[in-house]
C-alpha cells in the first residue's frame, strides 16, 4: 500500500499534475448531466433564469419583502437574493456530491493507476461551470436592470 500525503501542497501538485484528466473528467460530467434531456446543456442557462425568476416573485411580490432606499427595491432584493443563491448552490453542490464521490466514480476507483484524490477537484469544477453560469445570469439581470434605471431616470428629467 502507498503512503499519501494530504498536505496541501501535495493536493496542489497532484492538481497541477493531472490537470489535463481533471478538465476532461469536469467536461464529461457537465456534458453528462444533460445528456438524453430535451434542451441538452441550455438547462444550464435556463436553470438559474427561471430560478431568479421564481424567487424574485416569491420574495417581492408574495412576501413583499424589501430593500435598499433608491430604485426599485423589489428587483434590488432579488439580485441581492441571487447572489446569495450562487454562492449557496455551489457549496450546497459540492458539500452534497462529495460524501459520494467514491460509489459514483465506482469503475475509475477500480483502476488501479486513478488519482484517486483529483475526484474532489472535478466536482469543484463542475459545481463552478454551473455556479459562473448562474453568475453571467445575475450579470445580464444586474446590466439590464442599471439600464433600465438609467433610462427612466432620462425620461424623467425629460418630462
Amino acid at each position: 500500500m502507498q503512503n499519501f500525503s494530504i498536505s496541501p501542497k501535495e493536493m496542489a501538485a497532484s492538481l497541477w499534475r493531472n490537470c489535463d484528466l481533471v478538465k476532461a473528467l469536469v467536461q464529461y460530467e457537465v456534458i453528462g448531466r444533460y445528456r438524453g434531456s430535451v434542451m441538452g446543456i441550455l438547462w444550464s442557462f435556463l436553470n438559474p433564469v427561471l430560478m431568479l425568476l421564481v424567487f424574485t416573485f416569491a420574495f417581492s411580490v408574495v412576501f413583499e419583502a424589501r430593500w435598499g432606499a433608491g430604485g426599485d427595491p423589489k428587483t434590488e432584493f432579488a439580485l441581492v437574493l441571487f447572489a446569495g443563491l450562487v454562492i449557496f448552490n455551489l457549496f450546497s453542490e459540492c458539500v452534497s456530491r462529495v460524501s459520494g464521490l467514491i460509489l459514483v466514480n465506482a469503475n475509475y476507483v477500480k483502476k488501479v493507476i486513478f488519482p484517486l484524490e483529483i475526484l474532489p477537484w472535478v466536482a469543484l469544477g463542475s459545481a463552478l461551470f454551473h455556479a459562473l453560469i448562474s453568475l453571467g445570469v445575475w450579470l445580464i439581470a444586474w446590466l439590464g436592470f442599471a439600464w433600465f434605471q438609467k433610462t427612466r431616470r432620462g425620461l424623467a428629467d425629460v418630462l
